[in-house]
């Protein structure tokens, strides 16, 4: 499968596409925890990683996937149950982010909104594709 082919695939499955953007959201915040708390024990770049850096990749995750396939249930839920996984397995995370929890609720809250806003419905894509196949086709009597 080609990097196109699979592009398009995720453009009409929703489920895949949350899978995707789930793992990656899901790496990013280990690396972000990795780098902070056990490689470069500083507080100050373990403080800014999850009060600067967590919230722009939850958010920029949640608007993506909503806006385009609109508010899914399964996504935040998802998003927020790994979130009180690493609060609870991870000890490094009670000590200088305490409302972590809070933090992903809001980020979540927020991006969901914003993103439904832009969303672009199935249905409308669908009927774009129509539309520009249609707009291709010239009558022979308008010449």
């Amino acid at each position: 499968m080609s990097v196109r082919e699979f592009k398009a695939k995720l453009e009409y499955t929703p489920a895949l596409c949350a899978a995707v953007y789930l793992v990656i959201w899901l790496c990013l915040t280990m690396l972000i925890w990795l780098f902070t708390a056990k490689l470069f024990v500083v507080y100050l770049l373990f403080a800014l990683g999850f009060t600067l850096v967590y919230p722009i990749i939850t958010c920029w995750t949640c608007f993506r996937f909503t806006r385009l396939f609109g508010i899914r249930w399964y996504v935040p839920v998802i998003m927020l149950a790994a979130c009180v996984a690493e609060y609870v397995l991870l000890e490094d995370l009670h000590a200088v982010v305490p409302n972590y929890i809070l933090l992903t609720v809001l980020c979540l809250l927020f991006s969901t909104g914003i993103g439904s806003v832009f969303t672009i419905a199935p249905a409308a894509k669908v009927k774009d594709q129509k539309n520009k196949k249609e707009q291709n086709y010239k009558k022979i009597l308008d010449d």
